[in-house]
């Protein structure tokens, strides 16, 4: 090849490796991000880039007073002021790479969403908390788990075989997600090669191998009961791969099911979600003295405000002050 062939291909050479660095960055900044995080990114981009089609506007780039325009139209819409944020981080995201000043950024949207949060905070309209699902709950799903249920094509009740095999699933899962205070995504990605018995008198643990808040897959390992471990191995099947997920359903199936045993053991459903376990494990650990430490480990929580928040509503006896008046024993005032 001449020096003229040569000079040609510098430009062609260096395209390419700037196309393949361009593709790493894509799929690093992809990667950055959880798969639900990502999701709910692409939903809030689309959401603006409809609504801005639908009155005329830009949404990238977008402005600013438009930006608030379509905030409020969300929360005429009754978005949830966490799903409100997330839409917005993900336009901030669109525009991140643009050389003017990012709109999502601009004073008059964070004085928006700052009277928003304060608006729904005095109207009571804040995110709802899920409701806990603690042990004392998780035994009476136990106890009428094995009940037939009207669950079947056109209303009709189970077998006492079906029903059987329903509840053994319930039961693990329901056990296994509070043990080990899993998210949804942690409790659908396990594999049976995840559960690891014990050594001697040791508890069975659970590898996590990804997490919400471990997304370099640095991964952790959380103890659980053995009453826990006999409720997978009732599920297990004799051939099992350990590769094989333990849990083959969906998330909105997870919550369903948590609900349905729920409403059969005669606990309110309303809010109970997927979450659920992890908000009783919390309250379970509080109420037995856990200290704030040793609840985040748990639940490999990092922020003390998210402990806070799953451990207030803990029933008054149950909490450190309601433990010590138990343990007083004042004589009654006279009159």
């Amino acid at each position: 090849m001449n020096a003229a062939e040569n000079a040609a291909n510098v430009p062609t050479a260096r395209y390419l490796e700037n196309e393949a660095a361009e593709v790493l960055i894509a799929r690093g900044r992809t990667a950055s991000r959880a798969d639900n995080t990502r999701k709910t990114y692409a939903t809030g981009w689309n959401n603006l880039a409809q609504w801005a089609s639908a009155n005329g506007v830009s949404a990238l780039p977008a402005d600013p007073m438009d930006l608030v325009r379509w905030l409020a139209t969300l929360i005429r819409q009754g978005k949830k002021p966490t799903t409100v944020r997330t839409y917005l981080a993900a336009v901030a995201e669109r525009h991140s790479s643009r050389p003017e000043p990012n709109p999502a950024h601009d004073p008059r949207v964070r004085e928006f969403l700052a009277g928003m949060t304060r608006t729904c905070v005095a109207e009571g309209c804040t995110d709802r908390q899920s409701a806990p699902l603690r042990w004392s709950h998780i035994e009476r799903i136990i106890d009428t788990a094995h009940l037939p249920r009207h669950n079947q094509p056109r209303g009709r009740v189970e077998t006492a075989e079906q029903a059987a095999q329903r509840a053994l699933l319930d039961i693990a899962m329901i056990a296994l997600a509070h043990d080990a205070a899993l998210r949804c995504s942690e409790l659908l990605a396990l594999r049976w090669m995840d559960i690891e018995a014990p050594e001697k008198t040791e508890l069975h643990v659970v590898r996590i191998r990804r997490s919400k808040t471990d997304q370099t897959g640095q991964g952790a390992v959380a103890p659980i009961s053995d009453f826990t471990a006999q409720a997978l191995a009732e599920i297990r099947p004799d051939d099992a791969d350990p590769q094989e997920r333990i849990f083959k359903i969906s998330p909105s199936t997870v919550t369903r099911r948590m609900r349905a045993a729920a409403t059969a053991a005669g606990i309110d459903p309303t809010n109970i979600t997927s979450h659920s376990t992890r908000v009783g494990l919390a309250q379970d650990l509080a109420a037995h003295g856990i200290n704030m430490a040793g609840l985040m480990q748990a639940g490999r929580w990092k922020s003390v405000a998210t402990v806070i928040r799953y451990t207030e509503h803990l029933s008054a006896h149950d909490t450190p002050v309601g433990r010590y008046l138990k343990t007083q024993h004042h004589q009654t005032p006279r009159r």
